[in-house]
């Protein structure tokens, strides 16, 4: 029996979260004569972040589904002023003409609602929300869309599914899975060739930073590369409306298996080599640069590549660590969390008995 949101998502805590929502009768009408509607889903995901106290971490809109890996941030909405609610829930809830054009608020409107603390109160609530949050996406993608088709009814299957990601490695491991879907369906051949994914825009944004250090090389880099490795990677993604790859961390227990950030570099790579063995549907030989970031991930390669060959891996109660599950089941008075994870973390498995 599938658990209610409130045991889920903690809503004054940060945490990670895999979130699934199908189109109605898993109909194409997120592809096919309806492709330009995923270049919609991006839109929206965009404004969307932009405006609540959620971090948009990986996605990928597909023909008749759509994957979002979040990271939401309570705190952050506590420190925004009256007035930065009021601006923020305009943006997120614009006003529409009768054929679906926005209309801003104007900005009496936004001092008149900034000036009551009640309603700014519940406002700043639901734009730390996570079902706020996905009601916003998917209702006016619904909108739009049964607006172009000159209809009415549902256009998604029901509410969405959230699965908790209760630890860094989960949450690394939930983006890869979610960025190679197209290569999963067959529709692409490369990350940077899968449309309307994350990783495709990160690959974008990387090659593009990596250009223009090129034409126009910066002499702090010339005259030291190394120490300006990392804020080379940070400017890679600034301008990107998805989080940085450094913000895919969790609050996780001591110990735990994966205790530091990949850097966008590594996540690339990872992706990459993964996505080669996807495609070809054969292990082979393993890339020499995958298995070290595995590595670092405590992460097992042969489940590793089991769970990002086979679809519905990452859904059920909560996804991590042996440590992870127990805490979590300890937060909402459970006795314990399914395992998911197909024997992907390494520190789960239990001692070999010895040979003396």
């Amino acid at each position: 029996m599938p658990l209610p949101r409130k045991a889920l998502v903690d809503p004054a805590r940060c945490g990670a979260y895999h979130l699934i929502s199908r189109c109605v009768r898993r109909a194409f009408l997120l592809g096919h004569a309806a492709e330009c509607r995923r270049a919609w889903v991006r839109e929206v995901m965009r404004e969307a972040a932009g405006a609540f106290a959620v971090d948009v971490l990986a996605y990928a809109a597909m023909s008749n589904h759509l994957h979002i890996v979040v990271r939401t941030d309570p705190e952050r909405a506590c420190a925004w002023s009256a007035s930065e609610v009021a601006q923020r829930w305009a943006s997120a809830h614009p006003r529409q003409t009768r054929d679906g054009a926005a209309l801003a608020w104007s900005s009496g409107e936004i001092a008149a609602r900034a000036a009551d603390a009640l309603w700014v109160s519940t406002a700043r609530d639901r734009l730390r929300s996570l079902s706020w949050f996905m009601k916003c996406i998917k209702e006016r993608l619904a909108r739009r869309a049964n607006r172009a088709d000159r209809c009415t009814g549902h256009f998604w299957e029901g509410r969405f599914q959230s699965v908790p990601l209760l630890d860094q490695a989960g949450v690394i491991a939930a983006m890869a899975y979610v960025d190679l879907n197209p290569i999963r369906a067959g529709l692409a051949d490369r990350p940077e060739a899968s449309d309307f994914t994350s990783v495709q825009d990160r690959c974008r944004a990387r090659q593009a930073h990596a250009a223009a250090r090129r034409v126009v090389p910066s002499l702090a880099a010339v005259s030291d590369a190394s120490s300006n490795h990392a804020a080379a990677e940070s400017d890679a993604e600034s301008g990107l409306w998805i989080a940085p790859i450094v913000r895919a961390t969790v609050d996780q227990p001591a110990g735990c298996a994966f205790t530091a950030a990949l850097t966008l570099d590594d996540y690339l790579t990872l992706v990459d080599a993964t996505g080669r063995i996807v495609r070809t549907g054969k292990r082979g030989a393993i890339p020499t640069h995958l298995s070290p970031i595995l590595d670092r991930l405590r992460l097992d390669l042969d489940a590793w590549m089991q769970l990002m060959s086979t679809g519905g891996g990452f859904r059920g109660g909560g996804f991590g660590a042996l440590a992870s599950r127990a805490r979590e089941a300890l937060r909402r008075g459970a006795q314990w969390i399914v395992d998911i994870t197909a024997g992907l973390y390494r520190d789960d498995r239990p001692p070999r008995p010895s040979t003396a």
